[in-house]
């Protein structure tokens, strides 16, 4: 089977997950690493291209959005106010207004985020906290502008690029150990089906369980909500395990079947290899009892009583030599 036949199977066929225990490690590890490909995909990658389509890139933005401007160890100035608000965050940019810092901390309370730049300072709203730089506080010759933006702006795909092979690698090692967290209480699933399975086999079911949940995380709560519109889904960390341990159940549940299937037919085979084998009805089962010997072969039961065997009485059963029929 392969390994985008057993994708769409650990969705819609939990009966086909006995058979994903009998691939190798390789294949295993292989199938895990291209479930984290299509979430990196669904979440991080479509979502900036989209960006980039949309907007035309960070270049695009900075050159069409941001006024010119200049700041230094003297102060700061702009060609005109830039203002944008929206998403809980508020910026401004105004070198012919002065910001009071009370008045702003109060103004920051309805906002997450908050950028205030005059003249001669920035007051700065995150996580919570507020700050304000004064410009005289720079280091002397500092010089920023918007050219100084354009000429970094492939320095910023650059690191973009950098942050993303970081993330693949880092929600790769969550995901492994997201299955180990979810295999532990597979292990409770275990003894209460008594399927008899190892660690490393519950493991892997925990691995083709991952797929749905996966799936929907990345592209509904992770595409959908960074490219159309925002979707949040309360606890969905619950309803992520959970689905998994759903798929877990039904497979052990499944395995159980299969062994409790295969019982009789074990019992059956000793009985057909006597029965068939070789002609024989006990090969294995009647062949050593002494009473059911070929009677055409001496034992020890037929010199007894008949002589060497049933029909020539050479030694016993008929005198003279006689046969049956009462001829010498």
């Amino acid at each position: 089977m392969n390994v985008f036949k057993e994708m769409a199977c650990s969705v819609g066929k939990p009966s086909a997950y006995p058979n994903f225990l009998k691939n190798n490690k390789g294949k295993i590890f292989g199938y895990g690493m291209l479930l984290m490909l299509f979430y990196f995909l669904l979440s991080a990658v479509f979502p900036l291209i989209v960006f980039q389509i949309r907007t035309g890139g960070f270049g695009t933005i900075v050159r069409e959005t941001l006024p010119d401007f200049e700041v230094t160890d003297y102060g700061f100035w702009i060609e005109e106010p830039f203002y944008y608000e929206g998403g809980g965050y508020y910026i401004e940019l105004d070198s012919n207004q002065y910001f009071d810092e009370e008045a702003a901390y109060r103004f920051s309370m309805g906002y997450q985020g908050m950028l205030l730049v005059d003249s001669e300072k920035m007051i700065v709203k995150s996580n919570g906290e507020m700050q304000t730089l004064y410009f005289y506080m720079l280091e002397s010759g500092t010089y920023f502008s918007r050219q100084s933006i354009m000429a970094v702006i492939p320095m910023i795909y650059l690191f973009i690029i950098l942050f993303l092979i970081f993330y693949f690698i880092w929600i790769s090692i969550l995901f492994f150990f997201g299955v180990l967290i979810v295999s532990l209480i597979g292990l409770i699933l275990n003894m209460i089906l008594k399927t008899d399975l190892t660690f490393g086999q519950i493991f892997i079911l925990g691995i083709y369980g991952r797929t749905l949940p996966l799936f929907f995380k990345g592209f509904v709560l992770r595409f959908l909500s960074w490219s159309v519109f925002p979707i949040n889904i309360p606890y969905f960390w619950v309803i992520n395990f959970g689905v998994t341990l759903v798929y877990m159940f039904l497979a052990m549940r499944r395995i159980r079947e299969q062994k409790a299937q295969s019982i009789p037919y074990a019992y059956q085979q000793p009985y057909q290899q006597g029965m068939y084998q070789q002609g024989g009805y006990g090969q294995d089962t009647y062949q050593q009892n002494p009473y059911q010997q070929n009677p055409y072969q001496p034992n020890s039961y037929n010199q007894d009583c008949q002589g060497q065997n049933g029909y020539s009485g050479q030694t016993g059963g008929r005198e003279n030599g006689q046969n049956d029929f009462g001829e010498h």
